[in-house]
């Protein structure tokens, strides 16, 4: 998680509160976490609509 936090330039409880489920990220902080830890974003949101395909949305 601090070697996230690093590479990202944001504490390591921002990352830390992500990973927990105790904050989410908008879209655009969602593109700019991938970029900046070299994920694609699309592929991350193509994995995310197939999980939500899977296991449907939450009440």
């Amino acid at each position: 998680m601090r070697q996230v936090a690093e590479v990202i330039k944001e504490p390591h409880t921002f990352v830390g509160n992500i990973e927990t489920g105790h904050r989410r990220l908008d879209v655009v902080e969602f593109v700019w976490y991938c970029k900046m830890m070299g994920f694609n974003a699309l592929e991350g949101l193509n994995i995310i609509q197939e999980y939500v395909n899977e296991v449907g949305l939450p009440n």
